[in-house]
Protein backbone atom coordinates (compact mmCIF):
# COMPACT_ATOMS: atom_id res chain seq x y z
CA UNK A 1 0.00 0.00 0.00
CA UNK A 2 0.95 3.27 -1.12
CA UNK A 3 0.80 6.80 1.06
CA UNK A 4 1.09 9.89 -0.02
CA UNK A 5 4.14 10.45 2.02
CA UNK A 6 5.91 8.02 -0.06
CA UNK A 7 4.94 9.89 -3.24
CA UNK A 8 7.89 11.91 -5.07
CA UNK A 9 7.96 15.63 -6.61
CA UNK A 10 6.81 15.46 -10.04
CA UNK A 11 4.23 12.56 -9.39
CA UNK A 12 0.61 12.74 -9.60
CA UNK A 13 -1.52 10.04 -7.40
CA UNK A 14 -5.17 9.32 -6.79
CA UNK A 15 -6.69 9.70 -3.31
CA UNK A 16 -8.18 5.99 -2.63
CA UNK A 17 -8.40 6.78 1.03
CA UNK A 18 -7.91 7.91 4.57
CA UNK A 19 -6.39 5.81 7.38
CA UNK A 20 -9.91 4.93 9.64
CA UNK A 21 -7.76 5.95 12.99
CA UNK A 22 -7.90 9.61 11.54
CA UNK A 23 -9.83 11.77 13.78
CA UNK A 24 -12.89 12.57 12.27
CA UNK A 25 -12.35 16.85 12.22
CA UNK A 26 -8.63 16.13 10.58
CA UNK A 27 -10.36 13.69 7.72
CA UNK A 28 -13.36 16.06 7.45
CA UNK A 29 -10.72 18.57 6.76
CA UNK A 30 -8.53 16.74 4.32
CA UNK A 31 -11.70 15.70 2.53
CA UNK A 32 -12.55 19.28 2.31
CA UNK A 33 -9.39 19.97 0.98
CA UNK A 34 -9.92 17.95 -1.44
CA UNK A 35 -8.20 14.84 -0.19
CA UNK A 36 -11.00 12.52 -0.80
CA UNK A 37 -11.15 9.15 -2.83
CA UNK A 38 -10.65 9.48 -6.19
CA UNK A 39 -9.41 12.64 -6.44
CA UNK A 40 -6.19 13.36 -7.80
CA UNK A 41 -3.01 14.70 -6.29
CA UNK A 42 0.59 16.36 -7.62
CA UNK A 43 3.27 16.27 -5.53
CA UNK A 44 5.34 19.17 -5.46
CA UNK A 45 8.62 18.48 -3.11
CA UNK A 46 9.43 17.82 0.23
CA UNK A 47 10.67 19.70 3.02
CA UNK A 48 14.02 18.96 3.86
CA UNK A 49 14.83 16.98 7.02
CA UNK A 50 11.84 14.89 6.27
CA UNK A 51 9.81 18.26 6.95
CA UNK A 52 6.09 18.91 5.16
CA UNK A 53 5.22 17.31 1.87
CA UNK A 54 4.11 20.26 -0.83
CA UNK A 55 1.20 18.93 -3.16
CA UNK A 56 -1.29 20.84 -5.37
CA UNK A 57 -4.84 19.72 -5.61
CA UNK A 58 -6.99 21.58 -8.56
CA UNK A 59 -5.75 25.36 -7.92
CA UNK A 60 -4.61 25.56 -4.29
CA UNK A 61 -1.33 24.09 -2.89
CA UNK A 62 -0.93 22.67 0.30
CA UNK A 63 1.37 21.85 3.14
CA UNK A 64 1.29 18.55 4.95
CA UNK A 65 3.23 17.03 7.76
CA UNK A 66 4.82 13.69 7.63
CA UNK A 67 1.92 11.94 10.70
CA UNK A 68 -0.74 12.85 7.75
CA UNK A 69 0.26 12.71 4.90
CA UNK A 70 1.47 8.82 5.81
CA UNK A 71 -2.24 8.19 6.76
CA UNK A 72 -3.34 8.83 3.25
CA UNK A 73 -3.30 6.13 1.03
CA UNK A 74 -3.04 6.59 -2.72
CA UNK A 75 -2.20 5.09 -6.39
CA UNK A 76 0.38 6.40 -8.46
CA UNK A 77 -0.77 7.60 -12.17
Amino acid sequence: MMTLWDASGGQTVMVTGIDAGVDLSVSGRLREMGLDDGHHVFCLRRGPFEGTLVVAIADCVYSLEQKIAKKIQVKLL
